[in-house]
C-alpha cells in the first residue's frame, strides 16, 4: 500500500495541480512530519500514477513561464483511491520509532556513556515535543487548515506527551 499514492490521489480529487504545486502545498502541510515522504518520492509517484493510468494530464503555458504539466484524477484513479482507502481502514500498520535500535543497544555501552546518551535522548525528545507544540499553535493561526491536519497534530501532541512520560520511566529504570 502506498501512502504517497493515497495522499496524491486524495489531493487531486479537490483540484488539478502540477507536481511542483502539489509538492509546495504538501510542504505547507508539513507532510514529512506525519509520513515518511520526500519531495523526490512525490514526483516519482505522480509520474508512476500517470503511467499506470490513474491520472490524466495536460500541458499548459502561462505567459513567459515554461510549460507545465497539470494532473487530474480520472475514473481509474478514483477506483484505486477507493481500494487504498479500504485497505488503509482495515490495516492501521505498525508503529516503529527510529530510536528503537538505540534503546535495544543502550545496555551495551559503558555506564557513564549510557547515562550521557540517555540524557541526550530525553533532551531531544523534550525539544521535539516543544517544537511539535509550537507547530500546533502556529497551525491554529492559519485560516483554512483542514480538519485532518488538526486531528493528526492532536495525535502527535498526545504521542509526545506519552513519550515524555515514558522517557522519564526509562531514565528512572537506568538510575539516571
Amino acid at each position: 500500500m502506498s501512502q504517497i499514492d493515497l495522499i496524491i490521489l486524495g489531493y487531486l480529487q479537490n483540484k488539478e495541480k502540477s507536481a511542483y504545486e502539489m509538492v509546495k502545498e504538501f510542504e505547507t502541510w508539513k507532510l514529512h512530519y506525519w509520513l515518511k515522504i520526500s519531495n523526490p518520492a512525490i514526483y516519482k509517484n505522480i509520474v508512476k500514477l500517470y503511467k499506470n493510468g490513474y491520472l490524466d494530464s495536460r500541458t499548459v503555458k502561462e505567459g513567459e513561464m515554461p510549460e507545465k504539466t497539470i494532473y487530474s484524477i480520472n475514473k481509474k484513479g478514483l477506483s484505486y483511491f477507493s481500494e487504498l482507502m479500504e485497505y488503509s481502514s482495515n490495516n492501521i500498520g505498525r508503529i516503529y520509532f527510529d530510536f528503537n535500535a538505540f534503546l535495544t543497544n543502550v545496555e551495551n555501552v559503558p555506564l557513564e556513556k549510557r547515562k550521557e546518551l540517555l540524557l541526550n535522548f530525553k533532551k531531544n525528545l523534550d525539544e521535539t515535543k516543544t517544537q511539535m507544540n509550537f507547530n500546533y499553535d502556529k497551525q491554529l493561526k492559519i485560516k483554512g487548515t483542514p480538519d485532518h491536519a488538526f486531528l493528526l497534530l492532536d495525535l502527535y501532541k498526545d504521542l509526545y506527551d506519552l513519550l515524555e512520560s515514558w522517557s522519564s520511566k526509562v531514565l528512572k529504570h537506568y538510575n539516571v
